[in-house]
């Protein structure tokens, strides 16, 4: 039984799927022609990635690695030759637009970001420079400690060398988080500088918990292997309002806050139960003057 719900569910897919699959994804001529604005280099591709992480990856998988979502039609690997025949104009109208399964990202990545999409891309077009190579990270190490009194965070990173030796890691980009119960938000990010140091100030509306304080999580981007530095209890933050929803000897202690049919529900109903407690003990001294008179 279960067999044959699989089938009639596949072929169902596939049968929403063959308009998508039948067709050939068109794009205008003068759509096509588009030149990109953004200029190929490392930091746009960069940039361009990490839209790419955040927004494709889960279904294109990683580019090169054919492990797309296994969605119906099959997502395009980003580095497939079906992928790289298409020109900057193309995938700039296909990322806008979308079609099927994929969504259209107009109106939630910015134009820029979606050149910068483009610009990734490209990064494994054969007839291009790969600018963005896929090495294994590089080893490193962070030393962090927190001033309380003054909201900096002060920061030491160092890398292992060609000699396997650790030295300062200059010019690198450090990500400032706060450790949250569904993984981390990001804060800020800073740069080290020449001897490997960087200092990061907590902006003042940095909320924390009803004390102010705040788990800070130090790490590295993704080039770099290296474990992050958490920075537990940190009073940096700014004290988040608490709501205190029982008080001792008050009955309801957030009436400002209770809409009013609410409180005229919860008045009927108070009223409603003491209305029948007292009808049955009427009834029981009736039972009782009736019982001894007969």
């Amino acid at each position: 039984m279960n067999r044959l719900k699989n089938i009639i569910g596949t072929a169902v897919l596939m049968m929403l799927a063959l308009p998508v699959l039948g067709q050939d994804w068109i794009v205008p001529d003068e759509q096509a022609a588009l030149a990109n604005p953004s200029e190929y280099t490392l930091d746009n591709v960069k940039l361009g990635k990490a839209i790419y992480t955040k927004n494709c990856k889960s279904c294109h998988g990683d580019p090169g690695k054919n492990n797309p979502l296994a969605l119906v039609p099959v997502p395009v690997d980003m580095a497939s030759e079906k992928m790289q025949t298409n020109s900057e104009g193309s995938l700039f109208y296909k990322i806008t637009n979308g079609k099927g399964v994929m969504p259209p990202f107009e109106s939630s990545i910015s134009e820029n970001d979606r050149w910068l999409l483009v610009s990734f891309i490209q990064n494994y077009s054969p007839g291009r420079e790969q600018v963005l190579l896929d090495l294994p990270p590089i080893k490193a190490k962070l030393l962090a400690s927190v001033n309380e009194a003054q909201g900096l965070v002060d920061i030491m990173a160092e890398y292992e060398d060609a000699n396997e030796v650790y030295v300062p890691l200059l010019n690198a980009p450090v990500i400032i988080s706060s450790k949250k119960a569904f993984g981390n938000l990001k804060i800020g990010e800073t740069v080290t500088n020449d001897q490997g140091r960087a200092i990061y100030t907590i902006p003042e509306n940095t909320m924390g918990d009803e004390h102010g304080y705040l788990s800070v999580v130090v790490s590295l981007s993704e080039e770099y292997e290296a474990a992050e530095v958490i920075l537990d209890k940190a009073l940096v933050g700014t004290a988040k309002e608490v709501p205190e929803l029982i008080r001792k000897g008050v009955l309801w202690s957030t009436n400002n806050n209770v809409s009013l049919w609410v409180l005229i529900s919860y008045i009927l109903s108070t009223g409603g139960a003491w209305m029948v407690i007292i009808y049955v003990i009427v009834q029981i001294v009736k039972i009782k003057k009736y019982s001894r008179s007969s």
